[in-house]
């Protein structure tokens, strides 16, 4: 079929309302997804979820680490004071280069200058491969679960309760919330599609034991899983996503159903899309690690950020055409509308789990706004690649 035959049985007179069917087109099933997911999510709460557990005859021993580059003392310091206030007497770590002089109130494992990975690590993953050593010389084994936090990121008691009480896994990871939300109004507005990500995708795919979003906020691993897998391996980042798919090839990585990870959005413009750009290279400049463990993770983030693109575009294509007074054919119309409720409930999904009804007014008055503003991250990514040889970091509050 020509491409005028196609237009003819689209309905479509001018190539570019065609152009704009194609590109939501390529959302749909997407978008489609993404609610029966949040579906999902609602019908089967964790409420349920927890009523199969049952307590472990024997609590296991949790440390909490948190790997820092001595930017954010201040922040680091206000975690472990967190952390240290829960009734469990959680032992804290920090890995901290060897430049860092701050002392924090808890245990420090200091990363010598003249470290080196075999696989030449450099930055956050040579800092946790030199750490994991450490912990295994101390003697924390299979009765340990190590969660891991950034120098930004806190979990709450029920969290580490759960670990304690009822995770026999080899790894797992819970859901993220907002804890510093509006220092920058759009930053926070557009982080509020993690925690979509996390209440839809995270939870089913842990539960299946095929994770397909993995952060270093939170995780939580065995301590033996951990230092035999290691963190040694010599990519630029996605370095957890990476963990969780290794724990797969051999364990179970699963969902953790109490508590949450709460993380605090970029405070500027810059610092999102430099983190933006991070995730993205993470990704795509990883010596084909990632889709080596799982092709169909890879292919994921590839649509994924395919459909971030051909969404940005079509949203600026949609004005030219009412401007233009183009007559749209019934199945633009009936697409585009499905579009429309999808992507609008997907992001008031994620916005109720803030707690408030204000967050999910404004997010309804700026979505759009929202998303072109999220969507040029990957146009920053692609246009201002970052220095390889280094770890951006943005400001921690």
């Amino acid at each position: 079929m020509d491409f005028e035959a196609v237009q003819i049985a689209v309905g479509t007179d001018s190539t570019l309302e065609f152009v704009f069917f194609f590109l939501m087109l390529t959302y749909l099933p997407f978008g489609l997804y993404q609610v029966y997911l949040m579906f999902v999510n609602i019908l089967t709460p964790d409420s349920r979820y927890m009523k199969g557990m049952k307590p472990l005859e024997k609590p296991n021993n949790i440390i909490v680490v948190v790997t820092t580059n001595g930017m954010a003392t201040d922040v680091v310091e206000k975690i472990i004071k967190k952390i240290k206030s829960y009734s469990m007497g959680i032992r804290v770590f920090v890995i901290k280069e060897y430049r860092d002089t701050f002392e924090y109130d808890c245990d420090q494992i200091v990363v010598p200058k003249d470290y080196k990975c075999p696989n030449s690590s450099r930055n956050k993953m040579r800092a946790m491969q030199y750490g994991i050593k450490v912990l295994h010389s101390m003697g924390y084994g299979k009765e340990t679960y190590i969660c891991h936090l950034d120098d930004d990121s806190v979990v709450d008691e029920p969290y580490l309760e759960f670990v304690a009480n009822y995770m026999s896994c080899e790894g797992g990871q819970g859901c993220i919330r907002l804890r510093a939300f509006g220092r920058h109004l759009f930053s926070s507005l557009c982080d509020v599609i993690r925690i979509s990500n996390c209440e839809a995708w995270c939870k089913h795919c842990n539960k299946k034991n095929k994770p397909q979003f993995v952060h270093g906020e939170g995780i939580v691993i065995r301590a033996d899983v951990e230092y035999k897998i290691g963190w040694d391996y010599g990519t630029y980042g996605a370095e957890d996503l990476i963990m969780g798919l290794k724990i797969c090839e051999t364990g179970v990585f699963c969902h953790i159903p109490m508590g949450n990870i709460y993380i605090a959005p970029p405070t500027t413009v810059r610092d999102y899309y430099k983190q933006r750009r991070r995730w993205f290279w993470s990704v795509v400049k990883n010596d084909g690690i990632v889709r080596h463990l799982s092709p169909k993770t890879f292919a994921f983030y590839m649509y994924m950020y395919f459909v971030g693109f051909t969404g940005l575009i079509s949203m600026m294509i949609f004005p030219i055409l009412v401007i233009s007074n183009e007559a749209l054919s019934s199945y633009v119309i009936l697409v585009g509308i499905i579009n429309l409720l999808c992507f609008y409930s997907y992001y008031q999904f994620g916005a109720a789990r803030l707690g408030s009804d204000r967050y999910c007014f404004i997010l309804f008055i700026l979505q759009i706004p929202v998303a072109i503003f999220d969507g040029l991250a990957v146009i920053y990514a692609l246009l201002f690649k970052p220095d390889f040889s280094t770890f951006e970091t943005i400001k921690k509050v």
